[in-house]
């Protein structure tokens, strides 16, 4: 009954891993070394005499490396370049009205058929003499004057184009700006399981001392159950933190847009709180994201191609020429063979198309209203995004201040609780109380200094499609 009280009292949500100094562990040990004596004998005490497996060390992983890495493979980045070189080739293939189509044909017959260039006359249309013919030339067409269709029609595929360029800009950005949140995010989990790994060191520590001195009678079995559970506690919370270490680098490795292996050792970056410029001037610079370009640009390509379709309704000039040499298989024949030309001039305009021109006007129209309402949505949503980080970074500085004046009192709580209890003035429970609370503390505030260089590396993204981690040096 007194484990179960003990368990509800103590459970794993009262404790947080905290990152403890080696020289606090000797100061513990040193606190309780004249109440410690004799051989451990149970077998929890043995495991906390212990230390507990550290880390593995995998890889090492810089961060740049991993924003190269992440720039070649990752599937978003390898889209959009795809897309880039379908878009300029669309806007080719939309300039090569501007020049000649010449195209080549031959052709032979057999029979009572002519050509005359094609079989377009009926089988038996004709009453004429057997007769084996060919045929070969060329046919070249240029359009010479369209009011402006070809025109906007390049001009919408050049804004397309532009507008796919940025996107290449914004994926690249987005892929670099997710990928430094998950490195940032997998630190954070690595510095967890480092509080987490000394947490369990320093009750381990003082698991065997009190284990020792309930041998000797000194401390009662209330005590040693108390940091029992604390320990317990301890090494449940060093597991959860390993596996989300783990999580973590599989995270990485899809930032990275790769299959790559389940530990790294990463580079530390400098994490201090700056004055932040004044949100309005973030607001302002968003504007120059290229998201809000890649929307801008499809607005004026989709503006372009409205313009070309209506041109359609206006008439089309065009010339035409054509020439090749004409012969039969029969030179009995008195036919007229040799080579030949001919040339002339084409005027089209669309009477009736059956609604065809007016739908793609209507498409046009509807797609331009479409491509506006998305750049004004994506200017709204980087300016909540840019405020909401601005935010951010402003909350996480100021927990920073309060966790580490929070480490410091909770600190001086523990070393006090110890010497209390070390001179019979204080009990178990208030060293346990000052242990979860100086791992509290020290886990809110790694956990503050990561979320501030998160929300740091978001609000560059937003402000202006950038994001970039200070390194470390001495950490390399």
């Amino acid at each position: 009954m007194i484990r179960d009280t003990l368990h509800t009292m103590w459970s794993p949500r009262h404790t947080e891993s905290a990152t403890i100094p080696a020289r606090l562990i000797v100061a513990a040990g040193l606190a309780l070394v004249g109440l410690a004596g004799g051989p451990l004998d149970s077998a929890h005490a043995q495991r906390a005499q212990d230390p507990p497996p550290t880390m593995s060390q995998g890889r090492f992983l810089a961060v740049q490396e991993a924003i190269e890495i992440a720039l070649k493979n990752h599937p978003l980045v390898q889209e959009a370049n795809a897309g880039l070189i379908a878009s300029s080739a669309r806007t080719d293939q939309t300039r090569s009205l501007y020049y000649p189509q010449v195209y080549a044909n031959a052709d032979g017959a057999a029979g009572s058929g002519r050509i005359n260039p094609r079989f377009v006359t009926p089988a038996g249309g004709l009453l004429q003499p057997n007769l084996s013919q060919y045929t070969a030339g060329l046919l070249a067409s240029q359009r010479i004057y369209d009011f402006g269709f070809t025109k906007n029609l390049v001009e919408s595929s050049q804004y397309g184009e532009r507008a796919q360029e940025q996107d290449v800009n914004a994926r690249r950005a987005l892929v670099i700006v997710n990928m430094q949140r998950s490195y940032l995010n997998s630190l954070k989990r690595q510095r967890l399981v480092r509080i987490a790994e000394e947490t369990v060191r320093e009750r381990g520590v003082i698991t065997s001392q009190i284990e020792t001195l309930f041998r000797q009678q000194l401390k009662s079995k209330l005590d040693l159950d108390l940091v029992h559970v604390e320990l317990v506690n301890a090494e449940s919370l060093l597991v959860r933190s390993r596996n989300d270490l783990k999580a973590s680098f599989a995270e990485l490795n899809r930032a990275m847009g790769i299959a790559g292996s389940e530990d790294y050792t990463l580079e530390d970056v400098v994490i201090d709180v700056k004055t932040q410029r004044a949100l309005n001037d973030l607001i302002n610079d968003s504007l120059s994201h290229p998201e809000l370009k890649r929307a801008k640009e499809q607005t004026a390509s989709a503006e372009a191609k409205k313009r070309a379709m209506k041109s359609q309704y206006l008439p089309t000039v065009s010339a035409i020429a054509s020439g090749g040499y004409y012969d039969t298989f029969d030179t009995t024949r008195n036919v007229a063979t040799g080579g030949w030309w001919a040339a002339g001039g084409l005027v089209s305009m669309p009477i009736f198309t059956g609604g065809l021109i007016e739908n793609q006007v209507k498409e046009a129209a509807a797609q331009e209203a479409a491509a506006l309402a998305q750049s004004t949505n994506i200017e709204q949503a980087l300016t909540q995004q840019v405020t909401n980080a601005y935010l951010d970074t402003v909350t996480f500085a100021q927990q920073i201040k309060l966790a580490e004046e929070l480490v410091k009192t909770a600190q001086e709580a523990l070393n006090l609780a110890k010497q209390r209890y070390k001179l019979g003035l204080g009990s178990v429970v208030e060293v346990t109380q000052s242990e979860v609370g100086l791992t509290a503390a020290q886990t809110k505030l790694a956990e503050a200094q990561y979320d501030y260089k998160i929300a740091e590396v978001t609000l560059a993204y937003a402000a202006g499609g950038s994001a970039q981690l200070q390194i470390d040096p001495t950490m390399r």
